[in-house]
């Protein structure tokens, strides 16, 4: 498990290019952010990030917006309730994915995440949020 700090440092690099966004503000106003360097291998590397909210075709996911982050070997959700002390979060591997989707509309994007047994959208993505995290998906679609 990397250090809080090996973290936030890579979540900046992926700023450089985006001096509008604050990580101070992004760690204060999203916590799900704090809980990465729990859910992340020493081996993984951030390559980008989203939030949006959550629907599955087989699947329920708790209300409210979930942070995806794609690292080097997968795609994490994570999803922190303000009422829970605890996270919700899984994982999908690179290898149980069939085919990723995106789709953008006048004022939000989706992404679809097609696996064998479920469908997961990840709908009501801001466009600024969309835009930034596009790029990163350029191997997948």
């Amino acid at each position: 498990m990397p250090s809080k700090e090996t973290v936030v440092s890579q979540i900046k690099s992926l700023l450089v290019n985006h001096p509008n966004i604050n990580i101070d503000i992004l760690f204060k106003y999203i916590p799900e952010f704090h809980t990465l360097h729990e859910l992340i291998k020493e081996d993984e590397v951030i390559k980008g990030y989203c939030m949006g909210l959550l629907e599955g075709s087989k699947e329920k996911y708790l209300a409210g917006e979930w942070l995806v982050v794609l690292t080097n070997q997968r795609f994490i959700f994570v999803h922190k309730s303000f009422i829970k002390t605890r996270h919700d979060q899984f994982s999908l591997e690179f290898s149980h994915i069939q085919k990723i989707t995106t789709k953008m509309g006048w004022f939000f994007g989706q992404i679809q995440f097609q696996t064998e047994p479920n469908t997961i959208k990840m709908i009501q993505i801001g466009k600024k949020n969309y835009e930034f995290f596009l790029p990163c998906l350029k191997d997948f679609l």
